[in-house]
């Protein structure tokens, strides 16, 4: 039986240098919208991130950063995600994935940062979001959209899908904050970094489809649902 990292290195080079890659994060901008009419393709890679994937089950990747959220969903996963690779970090825990189940990451440190944009097996961030942005790195896009990237409440709402108290929005803002920085600090590595790793290859573009999102580095040349109805199929 071929495993994860075989089936891996064989889903990067047939997606490699892909035309866009598209990121579905789990913020509450992108909840009212209907998704399925984008449908994955040669020149659209979509990544999900947690729970998205039961937006968008038929994404080619599913996305975590978290063992404990693995566990709750390991079940749902595997009878709902109809893509090709679930891939993790397994933060918050030692043990090792289950074989064939999940392809295991590792998370770029000070003394690993030579292995963005190189290995396989690196990504960078210490939440879901940023690894994946990170992972669509890996296959040299020309173009990587951001979608549910809030980093902010909508009326009461946040990337956990459901509505938190006060005082539970307040503990979110502490990691958005944090999670904006990483953002920063990324975007600083990756333009220092991706030409010594690349030179023949331009940096992907970065673009963000909510123009209210807390993360600004990025443009929002289109709005989700002109994105939506421009992939729409």
């Amino acid at each position: 039986m071929q495993n994860n990292n075989q089936k891996f290195q064989e889903f990067i080079q047939h997606y490699m240098h892909v035309q866009d890659v598209l990121i579905i994060a789990g913020g509450p901008s992108q909840l009212s919208f209907d998704l399925t009419t984008i449908h994955p393709s040669k020149k659209l890679l979509i990544i999900c991130c947690n729970q998205s994937f039961l937006q968008l089950p038929q994404a080619q990747i599913a996305h975590h950063s978290d063992y404990a959220w693995w566990l709750q969903y390991q079940a749902t996963l595997k009878a709902s995600f109809q893509g090709d690779i679930i891939s993790g970090c397994g933060l918050g825990h030692n043990r090792p994935y289950p074989e064939h189940e999940v392809l295991s990451l590792k998370t770029v440190r000070i003394d690993t940062q030579a292995e963005l944009f190189h290995s396989l097996h690196y990504v960078y961030g210490n939440n879901c979001g940023l690894q994946a942005f990170s992972l669509a790195h890996l296959f040299q896009p020309q173009r990587i959209w951001l979608m549910g990237y809030d980093f902010q409440a909508q009326q009461g709402q946040t990337h956990a899908y459901q509505h938190q108290q006060p005082q539970e929005l307040a503990h979110f803002e502490k990691f958005w904050g944090l999670f904006l920085k990483d953002f920063q600090h990324f975007e600083h590595l990756r333009q220092r970094v991706w030409h010594s790793v690349h030179p023949k290859h331009q940096l992907p573009q970065v673009f963000n489809l909510n123009p209210d999102s807390a993360l600004k580095l990025y443009p929002s040349p289109l709005e989700l649902p002109h994105w939506l109805s421009l992939h729409a199929t």
